[in-house]
């Protein structure tokens, strides 16, 4: 009887036990697309031939698929140094094309301009891409463009970073708040 409940033993230390692992849901929807890297916290910033800067990337996360396919971005934001300017740009979602040339962000976008002794430009709408190669700024959707006091709403957006040349479209249509006297 020892012997028997010796073997018994024996065997069920020898098996295998059976356990059970849970993977967070959203680890595992990311393991599921195979991606070449994930990122949480990211952080990148890009220096021009004289160590200045140039671009900084901040976002949430990002699901990296090399050549294979686009990057995703969730909550991108970006700093662009474009001397006199600053721009600071950002969207809900974003898409960095595998060759790393064109980002497309989508969904509250917004994009400012900051130049000393200026007024701030704002632009808003639900898309802009952004051509590193070339520094166009574009978009297809419902572009808002706030200067000063006066608001622009346009059907399309082309802007170039560094000449500040833009057009909202076809069709445009502006509006000028009057200023307010302090008398």
């Amino acid at each position: 009887m020892v012997i028997a409940v010796g073997a018994i033993a024996l065997i069920f230390g020898l098996s295998e036990p059976t356990t059970k692992t849970t993977l967070d849901p959203v680890l595992k929807e990311i393991a599921d697309q195979r991606p070449d890297a994930f990122m949480e916290g990211v952080y990148q910033r890009q220096f021009d031939q004289n160590g200045q800067l140039e671009t900084t990337l901040v976002a949430t996360s990002l699901l990296d698929f090399g050549n294979r396919a686009n990057a995703e971005l969730v909550d991108p934001k970006l700093w662009l140094e474009r001397p006199p300017a600053t721009w600071y740009i950002e969207g809900d979602h974003g898409e960095l094309t595998a060759d790393r040339n064109r980002l497309h962000l989508t969904d509250n976008v917004i994009a400012n301009r900051l130049e000393d002794g200026k007024d701030p430009w704002q632009l808003s709408g639900e898309t802009l891409h952004w051509d590193q190669t070339t520094d166009l700024v574009t978009s297809k959707t419902t572009t808002t463009l706030v200067q000063g006091g006066s608001e622009s709403v346009g059907d399309e957006l082309v802007m170039n970073l560094n000449t500040n040349e833009y057009t909202l479209g076809d069709k445009v249509r502006t509006q000028w708040r009057s200023a307010t006297s302090s008398q």
